[in-house]
Order: structure tokens, then C-alpha cells, then sequence
């Protein structure tokens, strides 16, 4: 079996701004793996504040040595290569299904759904009138349910909010804070909310779980609450079912394919909303999550025209369902203009 990696570029359109600050570009690894006519790909994002670093992600894969199996069970992996590591599983996944000649999901055991409703993410606007932008472009596309980064001021996240009700109101809302709140702040923040009907609110509040203990002593009103930075892995699921309404799982933060459909799995079996979440990442990790959608409750997959320069896809998103290609693995083929045009 012959791997392969590369560090590719993700230019974004327009800027994308979070609680954790402001990107233009991000960078990914990608991985490709051949054997006996079949190839796989995989992908894990390198987002600026994960320890993985690019310069370790190649050093890792190229002491792989090539296994036969492509299951085989993967090498240890150091914190600053871990994302090589979710890419080269993904990768031995798609290639493993590939020459099952399943889908991705069908090969791991799952039934897809019917019909899957998919959220739009919107980063922090600068001005109310980006953020109309933003909105009417999505709208444009068939999307009809949102998700809002947040994080920053507090009074801007509530304004902009209260203007995407009145922009568009036959829409759904999410939140994201990505942790950015202070606890007084989303003890002021999350009735307003639920009165403007949002759905839910991604991690409201900081990483430890105290801060979680705290809002939910002094918080009466407030929308589905789902934890994302704060829920890691397994020994997470205690806390989260104690003090959150539900957990955001994704490939790379849970540390591959199969750990996330693990956590998926066993969040719904203790009875948590599941969220299947992305990075910023290209359409092969997207893809990935695409076919775990069966496991979760929400779904935050961006569509094939979030990045102009998408190499490769597995989806489309047609209004705001989501259908996944035909064919086996990871069903990947160049975006076409059907599917960037939704």
C-alpha cells in the first residue's frame, strides 16, 4: 500500500472570524492511499489552535510503513502529528470501503437517513449589512437553518441576532460562542435567545466543565445547550449528560473516523442530542462527517461552495438536505457546478 500526504492551502472567500480570532486561509493535511487499483483519501485539519503542526504530520507519515491491511491497527501518533493520523485512518476507511464497493456509512454498519437538514455557519460579521450578505447569500442556496459564530462582544452577538430574525424570518437560528462568553454574560445572553427562538447555543461558555455547573445554576431560560470545546471524548460523557443538553462530535477533535461514530453512537444511547460538526476543512473530511450523518440529531456540514477551490466532494447539498453521492468509499468527485450551486 503506498501513502501519500500533502499540506493544502484552504483560501477562504471572505473572512472568517470566531471567538478564537480571524482566518484568511487555513491549512489541512491530505493523505492518499493506493493498493491493488484502489485509492483512498483522508484529511485532518490543522486549525491554529490544535497542537498538530504541518512540519510533524509529514514526518509522521513518512515513517509509515505500508500495511497490507488496510485496517491494520495505525502506530502511535505524538499530539503534534495527531491530525496525520485522522487523515491516514479516514483514508484507509475510504479505500477499505471502496473495495467493499459500499458507501462509507453502509461499510461501518449505518442506514442513511431520508432526509437530512443541514446548517449554514455564518462567521462574526463585521456590520449588519455583511451580515444580511451573508444570510441572502445563503438563502440563495435553499438554506433555511443557521448557525451564527458568536464569542465576541456580547451586545453585538444579541444585536446581530435580533437583525437575522428580522432579515430572515422564515429561517431556523443556531448559536456558537466557541467559548468566548464570560458566565455573566451567557446568564444575560441565553434568555434572549430562546425569545427570539433560537434553536441552540453551541459551548457558551469556557472549556472546564465548572463554567457549565455554574450557568446551569443560575440560568432558568435558555435554548438547547450543546457542549463542542468541552466535549473531547468518552470521559467527557458524564459532565455532558449532567450539564449539557448535547455534545458536538468531529472526526478530527475525536481522532478519527471510527472514534467519532463511537462517541456518536454512545452519546445517543445515554440519551444526548448529537451534533455532527467540521472544521474548516475541504470536502474529503467533509464528506467523512457526511456519512455519520445517520448518528446525529444536527447537522453542520458546509456545503461544496464554501471553498472556491474544493478539490474534491462527496455531497450536495440540494435546498438545505443533504445527499450524499453515489458510489463507494467516500463517493468523491470533482465539485461540480451543480454542486456548488446547492
Amino acid at each position: 500500500m503506498n501513502v501519500h500526504g500533502e499540506i493544502f492551502t484552504i483560501r477562504l472567500p471572505r473572512p472568517f472570524r470566531i471567538a478564537h480570532g480571524v482566518s484568511h486561509t487555513r491549512e489541512t493535511v491530505l493523505v492518499q492511499v493506493s493498493d491493488g487499483g484502489f485509492t483512498g483519501w483522508g484529511e485532518g485539519a490543522l486549525p491554529p489552535y490544535y497542537p498538530s503542526r504541518a512540519g510533524a504530520c509529514l514526518e509522521w507519515l513518512r515513517h509509515i510503513e505500508a500495511e497490507a491491511d488496510p485496517l491494520a491497527v495505525l502506530p502511535p501518533v505524538p499530539a503534534d502529528a495527531a491530525a496525520a493520523r485522522v487523515a491516514l485512518e479516514m483514508a484507509r476507511f475510504d479505500l477499505a470501503a471502496r473495495r467493499a464497493g459500499l458507501p462509507l456509512g453502509r461499510f461501518l454498519g449505518l442506514e442513511a437517513r431520508e432526509t437530512v437538514s443541514v446548517a449554514r455557519t455564518l462567521s462574526i460579521p463585521q456590520n449588519i449589512a455583511e451580515l444580511a450578505e451573508m444570510l441572502a447569500d445563503g438563502r440563495a442556496q435553499g438554506s433555511r437553518l443557521f448557525k451564527l459564530k458568536m464569542g465576541g462582544a456580547v451586545g453585538w452577538d444579541i444585536d446581530c441576532a435580533r437583525q437575522a430574525v428580522r432579515l430572515a424570518p422564515d429561517c431556523r437560528f443556531m448559536a456558537d460562542v466557541n467559548a468566548g462568553w464570560r458566565i455573566g454574560e451567557a446568564i444575560e445572553a441565553l434568555p434572549l435567545l430562546a425569545k427570539l427562538g433560537f434553536v441552540l447555543v453551541e459551548q457558551p461558555v469556557g472549556v472546564d466543565w465548572e463554567n457549565w455547573r455554574e450557568l446551569r445554576e443560575f440560568t432558568r431560560s435558555a435554548p438547547l445547550l450543546i457542549a463542542d470545546e468541552s466535549f473531547q471524548d468518552a470521559g467527557d460523557l458524564p459532565a455532558a449528560m449532567e450539564l449539557a443538553d448535547g455534545v458536538n462530535v468531529k472526526i478530527i477533535k475525536a481522532g478519527g473516523v471510527a472514534a467519532a461514530k463511537d462517541l456518536l453512537t454512545e452519546a445517543r444511547r445515554r440519551g444526548l442530542q448529537t451534533m455532527i460538526g467540521v472544521m474548516v476543512e475541504t470536502g474529503i473530511a467533509r464528506s467523512a462527517a457526511a456519512q455519520l450523518a445517520s448518528l446525529a440529531d444536527w447537522v453542520d456540514i458546509d456545503p461544496p461552495d464554501t471553498i472556491p477551490t474544493e478539490p474534491l466532494c462527496g455531497f450536495a447539498i440540494e435546498g438545505d438536505q443533504l445527499r450524499l453521492h453515489e458510489g463507494a468509499g467516500l463517493a468523491l468527485s470533482a465539485v461540480t457546478a451543480g454542486d456548488r450551486a446547492g
